[in-house]
């Protein structure tokens, strides 16, 4: 089912009747009107192949374009796939500076947006900001729903939703927040301009086509659970993947490297939906711990840490093939025996980089017997706390050794007192009995020290009900708090002079008002063999993934709240990267204004997937802040200090 055109039409300003001008196509020598019944989808049904999802047999082809040749008002290059030859000939030069922007002269008009909505199949979305019905100056004010949206807005599933937000919308630019006065203005910023709601594979295509050869700014968006703001970005033409749900299981699956059973994921299937369909199939699947990550999207373009990380590895490892629409706009399958490098590259390699992908095919496990779940917290004086936590960090190495994972955290209370609490200590394949005995040592030197914790215990028989009583969905949105990361590799806490220099780093934190996340995890396991990818090999000797964070108060202007931020970056983080020279952080929770950041998130692949992008993508269609090419570009109009996607992308 499509929109209405004309409904479409009158909700963004298109002016209605515009295609009424004799607007045709040339189908089989004849020529006919063009309109939704006619040209809509322009696509192809791929049959007799059952390795595609649903989503991806429809495709555009070189056939369908043929037929569309005569768009009167409207070029049809503009859709043609870059290695035609009447893309090459006929489309428009990209811009030797900066992608075209609102207001350019190159800008595409109404009639041309017409023309993508058209073929897309009425797929195309005018962005109205989430918040925009609590002011007067989009027309649309609405008291009920601004109140709906006021009151939701630290809520994933309100941005899950919705076409164009993002759930960290500092980095966006901040320009149409929920608000009680309806006077204000509120702005597009850092949002896009429109956006292709992608159900198939050939609007993807379309949109991707559209974009390079109109020289605009493309970015996409999966769920929008994203630290950096990445699927946000002025002026932009974004894909929202999320409606690509499909979930095929394979029993048995073979490869070059692989037989077994495996999962066939949509790009848009979240966590909960991955592990709830593996529950169903009697297998235990490797995703991340937070409920509404995109799984084929960019947790595992960016590693993709996991639960059953200390058993199997990273998300990325577990990747047997991919889905993918390239930069030129064709689909490809990336796998071990075809496009070999694009499928290094997408594991691990950074997201918005490479291509957009569709569908993964994932490894799966035998259902787990037993897991095991402790939670504890304690609040003890500054001096005793300090010595469980030090005794606790010192120990990770040999539980993870022995497939435990650990979510913890450090929150100073002032008055002298620190809390800490693990939620949750998960252990695959332990009973509770056996995890009870196994951290009794840990307790009586917690006891030593003065600190006493009552552990809560819970046991399941399958990976899902364990996960589930692990995790909620975290709340999003705030715009006066921030983070980074560091990887720290099990010889920093197994070497004493490293592990002391480790721990003032850390500690030192929590001394200037800052708070510590962190994971007892590691993305290599000693039993498990690594394959050939992109991630960052830091993470294959990592026993402690901390994650540093910030807040300020909500009357600090946005001048004060860079300056601050900048110090955060430049002089309370410096101990931690003295601490660990070399070593690194994770991209997907890393900092925005991460130093080096090519060396942090990815280390010695880096030349490689550089090179790699510039061959895949030359003329730069794929951008992300911080992604893998992205210093050739910047976003203008920036306060240092605050970086957003709101202004134009130009060439450096």
């Amino acid at each position: 089912m499509f929109f209405s055109y004309q409904a479409f039409l009158l909700a963004s300003c298109i002016p209605v009747g515009f295609w009424a001008s004799a607007q045709t196509i040339v189908v089989n020598d004849t020529k006919i009107a063009a309109n939704l019944s006619t040209v809509a989808p322009a696509a192809e049904v791929i049959s007799g192949n059952s390795g595609l999802l649903d989503e991806e047999t429809s495709q555009l082809t070189d056939a369908v374009l043929a037929n569309l040749t005569d768009l009167s008002l409207t070029n049809i290059s503009l859709f043609a796939f870059a290695d035609s030859i009447t893309s090459k000939k006929d489309r428009r030069a990209p811009s030797e500076s900066c992608k075209t922007y609102p207001g350019d002269a190159s800008w595409p008009n109404n009639m041309t947006w017409g023309m993508l909505d058209l073929l897309t199949g009425g797929a195309l979305i005018k962005t109205v900001p989430i918040a925009s019905p609590c002011y007067n100056n989009w027309g649309n004010y609405d008291a009920a729903r601004c109140k709906y949206v006021t009151d939701k807005f630290s809520n994933v599933s309100l941005h899950l939703a919705d076409p164009s937000s993002v759930m960290f919308p500092l980095w966006e630019g901040t320009t149409c927040m929920p608000t009680a006065d309806m006077t204000e203005s509120c702005t597009l910023g850092g949002y896009p301009s429109y956006i292709v709601n992608v159900t198939k594979v050939a609007q993807m295509q379309l949109a991707v086509n559209f974009a390079r050869n109109q020289n605009l700014r493309l970015v996409i968006k999966n769920t929008g659970h994203d630290f950096l703001g990445r699927s946000s970005g002025a002026g932009a033409l974004s894909v929202w993947t999320n409606h690509f749900k499909s979930i095929v299981f394979e029993e048995s699956y073979t490869a070059t490297d692989y037989s077994g059973p495996a999962i066939k994921i949509g790009a848009g299937v979240e966590n909960k939906e991955l592990y709830e369909a593996a529950e169903k199939f009697g297998v235990t699947a490797v995703g991340g711990l937070c409920t509404t990550v995109g799984v084929a999207g960019g947790y595992i373009a960016g590693g993709g840490h996991s639960p059953m990380s200390p058993h199997y590895g990273m998300g990325a490892d577990q990747v047997l093939s991919l889905g993918v629409v390239t930069a030129d706009g064709r689909f490809v399958t990336a796998d071990a025996t075809q496009n070999q490098d694009l499928f290094w590259a997408l594991r691990g390699g950074g997201p918005s980089s490479y291509g957009i992908v569709t569908s993964a095919t994932l490894k799966v496990y035998p259902k787990l017997p037993a897991v095991a779940i402790m939670k504890f917290s304690f609040t003890a004086s500054s001096a005793a706390a300090w010595e469980a936590i030090k005794a606790y960090w010192q120990a990770v190495p040999s539980f993870i050794d022995d497939g435990h994972y650990m979510y913890w955290n450090v929150i100073p209370l002032g008055n002298g007192t620190i809390s800490f609490g693990i939620y949750p200590w998960f252990a695959p394949n332990t009973t509770t009995e056996q995890l009870k005995n196994y951290t009794a040592p840990l307790f009586a030197t917690f006891a030593s020290y003065g600190v006493d914790v009552t552990p809560t215990y819970q046991e399941f028989t399958s990976y899902l009900p364990a996960w589930h009583a692990s995790t909620d969905a975290e709340a999003v949105s705030s715009i006066t708090r921030r983070s980074t990361s560091r990887l720290f590799p099990r010889e920093y806490i197994e070497d004493a002079t490293k592990f002391n220099q480790t721990f003032t780093a850390l500690k030192s934190i929590i001394d200037l008002g800052g708070v510590l996340v962190g994971y007892g995890i590691t993305g290599g396991p000693a039993n498990v063999s690594i394959p050939d990818n992109a991630v960052n090999p830091a993470w294959r000797d990592t026993a402690l993934f901390v994650i540093p964070a910030v807040s300020w108060g909500a009357d600090l202007s946005r001048e004060e709240v860079a300056a601050f931020s900048m110090n955060f970056t430049n002089s309370w983080l410096q101990p931690l990267r003295d601490a660990s020279p070399g070593v690194g952080a994770y991209a997907n929770e890393g900092d925005i204004m991460e130093p080096d950041f090519q060396q942090s998130f990815w280390g010695t692949p880096y030349e490689r997937l550089y090179a790699f992008k510039r061959s895949v993508d030359p003329t730069g269609l794929f951008y992300a802040h911080e992604g893998v090419g992205s210093e050739d570009w910047y976003v203008t109009g920036q306060l240092e200090g605050l970086p957003t996607q709101n202004g134009k992308l130009c060439r450096v």
